[in-house]
């Protein structure tokens, strides 16, 4: 039998326009969570509470979609999508507890979750052990770093590190389906025929994962015209059985491995230069270097203070996104200055606590400073576009 798993992934930064979120929420979140309400397919689903509060605002029945999605395995995050190999082990904790209260909140008792979605599949070796303390046994990652080490992707048993299974997410099938799928009910035959392929008669599985965006609103029609057929196909199929990603951990032996660094965008030229993060922290990348000094000395600052708004800007100011789009290529300086707003907000409140003058004014001095406020953008700006990634819709 050949096992296949997905999981989807759904997010909007904190900052995001709220009339796009609701655009987004007709075109995608509610039709597709709507169809695995009334599909009963056995899928993974990771929602970041940073969504969720969005939903919340609009009213939106994809909550209500997704709390009676009964064969919905919900997976835990980091609920303001932070990049958690780049943040202190506190936040990663914190945000892990914010993000399973939020959501418990808003989707009720069906959120239960025993596994961890870590924001853009960011993984290091030592988050396994934060995971296990928590109370989570299973986590995912990307299997091109482990790849690049020069082994072969598992597909009968499935690496663990510190007791949590780590699971690795299928570069391949998830960008095929991704960026060239196109008929869903061929893809499904097709992915038999690789696996077939690839891992002989016996019992194998494979974990297909990706931005739920992908259907319905980067791809208008995808919903039915390749999701469901896709899954009906493989739900169909007598040599194929759709399971969530946990219930692979039943199936196949967890062998304790090491599992290398990176993240579902990291190239093999990222791991052999030693960058396994690089949309997020490249040491190359100058404003990388200034942003994170900019965020980890407010950071400090803030962990000194008491009150709940400046916990709250805070948590909400550690998202990702400003570093994604300050990476070559890609570079928006619109959403770099929105992350540099969310810093300030959280200087701002420290002020509002402790009247104190000094530390805020220091850091609104280095995010004045920067180019991208001064105006001194860089030449491959891209203000507005619409590049497939976690800032954008």
């Amino acid at each position: 039998m050949k096992f296949v798993s997905l999981l989807l992934h759904v997010y909007q930064p904190p900052t995001q326009d709220i009339a796009l979120v609701a655009e987004i929420d007709g075109e995608c979140y509610t039709p597709l969570s709507g169809l695995l309400a009334s599909g009963g397919y056995p899928v993974g689903f990771n929602m970041n509470y940073s969504l969720t509060e969005q939903l919340q605002k609009l009213e939106s029945p994809a909550l209500e979609n997704l709390a009676a999605a009964k064969h919905v395995e919900f997976t835990d995050s980091g609920a303001y999508h932070p990049i958690f190999p780049l943040v202190d082990e506190e936040d990663v904790i914190r945000q892990l507890e914010l993000n399973r209260r939020g959501n418990a909140g808003a989707l009720g008792g069906g959120y239960d979750p025993d596994g961890v979605f870590p924001p853009e599949m960011a993984f290091s070796p030592e988050l396994p052990a934060l995971f296990a303390a928590s109370g989570y046994r299973w986590t995912v990652t990307d299997d091109l770093p482990w790849a690049v080490s020069g082994r072969d992707v598992p597909f009968d048993w499935i690496p663990g590190m510190d007791g949590v299974a780590v699971l690795l997410r299928s570069n391949f099938w998830s960008n095929r389906i991704s960026f060239h799928g196109r008929d869903g009910a061929e893809t499904a035959l097709e992915l038999l025929d690789g696996m077939r392929g690839w891992t002989g008669g016996g019992d194998a599985y494979v974990l297909i994962a990706m931005d739920g965006e992908t259907f319905g609103h980067h791809w208008k029609g995808g919903i039915d015209g390749f999701l469901k057929p896709f899954l009906d196909t493989v739900a169909g199929n007598d040599d194929m059985e759709l399971v969530t990603p946990g219930g692979l951990i039943g199936m196949f032996p967890v062998v304790p491995s090491e599992v290398p660094s990176g993240s579902w965008s990291t190239t093999a030229y990222d791991i052999e230069r030693g960058v396994p993060w690089p949309l997020w922290y490249d040491p190359d990348n100058k404003l990388h270097v200034m942003l994170w000094k900019l965020l980890r000395k407010t950071r400090a600052a803030a962990g000194r203070c008491r009150g709940d708004r400046v916990a709250r800007c805070a948590d909400r100011m550690l998202y990702s996104c400003p570093f994604w789009w300050s990476s070559k290529g890609r570079f928006d300086a619109v959403q770099v200055r929105r992350g540099l707003m969310a810093i300030l907000d959280t200087a701002s409140a420290m002020y509002e606590e402790t009247g104190d003058r000094k530390l805020p004014d220091d850091i609104a001095t280095s995010a004045f400073n920067m180019p991208e406020v001064t105006g001194e953008d860089r030449t491959d700006a891209q203000e507005g576009k619409n590049v497939r990634g976690e800032a954008g819709p």
